[in-house]
């Protein structure tokens, strides 16, 4: 069983910028979800961020995202993203 656990997920870009604010989040193993908004809001980043495409900034980086109750993150120190 696999379950995405996002704890205070945020990304803050060059100049102080708040693209992302303090996302918490729990999807357990089949369930379906949606990210709704409007154009800018982060949805993107947020899905980028959990891809390992794009650096986190801020939250709990020991359990940002978790699969079956495995740390997945940070990727980059694995040497598995960008």
């Amino acid at each position: 069983m696999a379950q995405l656990e996002l704890n205070g997920l945020g990304k803050t870009y060059a100049g102080n910028v708040r693209a992302v604010r303090d996302i918490h989040a729990v999807v357990q193993d089949g369930e379906f979800v949606v990210l709704v908004g409007p154009s800018g809001c982060g949805k993107s980043t947020i899905l980028r961020m959990i891809a390992g495409l794009e650096t986190i900034t801020h939250g709990a980086y020991c359990r940002i995202l978790c699969v079956s109750g495995i740390s997945i993150w940070p990727l980059a120190a694995l040497g598995l993203s960008n």
